[in-house]
């Protein structure tokens, strides 16, 4: 049997060089966030797949949640003295508590998720024209439904970034 090489080995790690790196923050209902940890690359395909309908809505919405608490939340780390101190999930959970007391609307959330994944990703997504229907332009191949949320129905198929 042949093998195909070994793969998620080299874990990538956030590189940061005290006083170097400028934090990426956002504010949301009025409070600052700063962004701490990295959007997995299985998360942005997840998004990306959601976004021309290969996957379900509700798996994009997963991921898009997935992808705030990741983006908010401090992962863990090892301490010079080698102590483990374990992931703070503290500014994804105030937050939450935001959205929900100030009743922040989906379209609202899912932008804000976009925004972190076009930070981390290093390109914007590009807003597709609506169209009558209110569909993105998709091959003929394309399983996309019209129950995609329209914050998906905006990013540009992966197939198109990758085509030219």
């Amino acid at each position: 049997m042949a093998s195909l090489g070994t793969f998620g080995a080299a874990r990538r790690e956030v590189e940061e060089v005290a006083g170097t790196a400028e934090p990426t923050t956002f504010d949301f209902c009025g409070e600052t966030f700063t962004v701490q940890g990295r959007i997995p690359a299985m998360l942005m395909l997840q998004i990306g797949a959601a976004s021309t309908g290969r996957v379900e809505e509700t798996e994009g919405l997963v991921a898009l949640w997935e992808a705030m608490r990741v983006s908010l939340t401090i992962p863990e780390r090892q301490q010079a003295d080698g102590e483990t101190v374990p992931a703070d999930p503290a500014a994804f959970q105030r937050l939450y508590r935001l959205a929900v007391a100030q009743a922040v609307d989906l379209d609202e959330l899912m932008r804000l998720a976009m925004a972190l994944f076009e930070a981390q990703a290093g390109r914007p997504t590009e807003r597709q024209p609506d169209s009558p229907d209110g569909l993105p332009s998709t091959s003929t191949s394309s399983s996309a439904s019209s129950s995609v949320h329209p914050a998906l129905q905006g990013m540009t198929p992966v197939a198109a970034v990758l085509g030219g």
